[in-house]
């Protein structure tokens, strides 16, 4: 007996254009206000333009940026960390919902530790990092041989499912650390 409305779907279409680049960010673990988040992704981003966040619910913000190479840059160059909680970004779609929404995935940073430095080969690192989730790219360091402890590779992760703690390559254990 509740009300219902019906959408045409060309007035649908037309209500959602102004959306269609929008991203939805969320900082996970941590709620702080609109004003200090701001703040810290207008020094963290660095971007060229402009952009808007809005504060929906339960600490989601939609991120509309004035130039598409700088929505492409917080979509790329991430994991981002605020005050040591990662930043979820993720595409806006018309099924958002702030009430009902989750996070299901989020870039981070993987760690493979003490992997023999045979192994610091872009290709061979992604593909590695494919039995974690889905490889974004190689830390610049990594691939410059900087760092020996452990590699740094950007992997999109799955947050429903159990994270992988150590791979087997070659006959030898291998930590990872996300």
């Amino acid at each position: 007996m509740l009300p219902k409305v019906s959408l045409d779907e060309i007035y649908f279409h037309d209500l959602c254009h102004p959306w269609k680049d929008a991203l939805v960010v969320k900082l996970l673990g941590k709620n702080i206000g609109y004003n200090v988040l701001k703040d810290q992704l207008t020094k963290m981003w660095k971007l060229q333009g402009q952009f808007e966040i809005m504060d929906i619910d339960q600490g989601f913000y939609i991120v509309r940026c004035e130039m598409p190479s700088d929505r492409e840059k917080i979509v790329t160059e991430g994991p981002w960390i605020v005050f040591s909680h990662y930043l979820a970004v993720s595409q806006w779609s018309p099924e958002f919902a702030g009430p009902e929404a989750k996070i299901e995935k989020t870039l981070v940073f993987v760690h493979f530790l003490g992997l023999n430095l045979l192994y610091y080969d872009e290709s061979f690192l992604l593909a590695l990092a494919s039995t974690v989730g889905t490889p974004i790219r190689v830390d610049k360091n990594t691939l410059k041989f900087k760092r020996g402890k452990f590699t740094r590779i950007c992997v999109e992760i799955d947050l429903t499912k159990l994270v992988i703690d150590k791979v087997w390559v070659n006959d030898h254990w291998y930590k990872v650390q996300y």
